[in-house]
């Protein structure tokens, strides 16, 4: 289950969204129906509070992540594997939030000459990966990441121009 929160984005978007949430979970080996997780929409200066009091940097960044869940890479995410973190209303295992700066996707779209859809697509893939352990520390890391990234959205058509 995917939460939309925050500043409003199109419904057409919105769909879109769900859509490669649920194939970045299936693509790493997750039932996208066993999860929940939140993505919110936010400002510059919403992400940059939240960067400052969680992370101790006080700068303006595109996508934050807040893992529930520890040691999660290539694991299986499901309720007998994470029985402290299902969410007792609906009985997902919660694996985190997303945020999203909206201002930066704008901004970063323009510069990178795709579309600003393609861009909040990346970022909320970006962050999902990195609610399911996925990083970025080293150049292993990251191209593995990338790949997989690029991967999740070019069955959408959302390549990089």
């Amino acid at each position: 289950m995917v939460e939309f929160l925050g500043q409003e984005v199109d419904k057409k978007t919105l769909k879109l969204l769900k859509k490669v949430a649920k194939q970045t979970f299936k693509s790493v080996g997750q039932k996208p129906r066993k999860l929940q997780v939140g993505i919110s929409f936010v400002d510059d200066d919403e992400i940059q509070e939240l960067n400052k009091n969680e992370r101790n940097i006080d700068e303006v960044t595109d996508v934050l992540s807040f893992p529930n869940l520890d040691n999660v890479f290539n694991k299986k995410i499901n309720k007998k594997n994470f029985p402290d973190d299902i969410n007792p209303e609906n009985g997902k295992v919660d694996i985190g939030d997303v945020v999203i700066n909206l201002n930066r996707a704008h901004e970063q779209a323009g510069s990178f000459g795709h579309s600003f859809t393609r861009e909040v697509a990346y970022l909320m893939v970006h962050g999902l990966l990195h609610l399911m352990g996925y990083d970025h520390v080293d150049k292993l890391d990251s191209s593995i990441m990338r790949a997989q990234e690029e991967e999740i959205l070019s069955k959408f058509r959302l390549k990089r121009d």
